[in-house]
């Protein structure tokens, strides 16, 4: 089993990046590796309940089934505080898998894992 972190900065107005990268953790977690996932800048958006739902990348893959599937398996998300306070998204926002960190804890996650980032 591998570890994998997944980086994700892009938001609502990059559909290709943000299913990607969901879709690129779902199969990680599939494949039975440990997975977590840290959102920043425009990506702390997508963690806010409905945000997700219709972003459909050119291929027709949505981001939304790939999300669910991951807070369905207790995947990790973590989201960096200054930008959900800066977006204002709060804890009553998100999933329960959905968790706020600062940059210590994306360098603690950041250790022995492969890393992918989408910005």
């Amino acid at each position: 089993m591998r570890k994998f972190l997944f980086v994700l900065t892009r938001g609502m107005e990059d559909p290709t990046h943000v299913t990607r990268a969901f879709q690129l953790a779902k199969a990680a977690r599939e494949s039975g590796h440990e997975v977590n996932i840290f959102l920043t800048d425009d990506a702390a958006f997508l963690v806010k309940h409905g945000m997700i739902d219709n972003i459909v990348a050119p291929t027709g893959d949505e981001a939304f089934s790939h999300y669910q599937y991951l807070v369905q398996n207790k995947v990790p998300i973590y989201v960096c505080i200054p930008c959900a306070k800066s977006r204002q998204v709060t804890e009553e926002d998100v999933d329960e898998t959905v968790q706020f960190a600062g940059a210590t804890k994306l360098f603690e996650l950041s250790e022995n894992s492969s890393i992918f980032t989408f910005r």
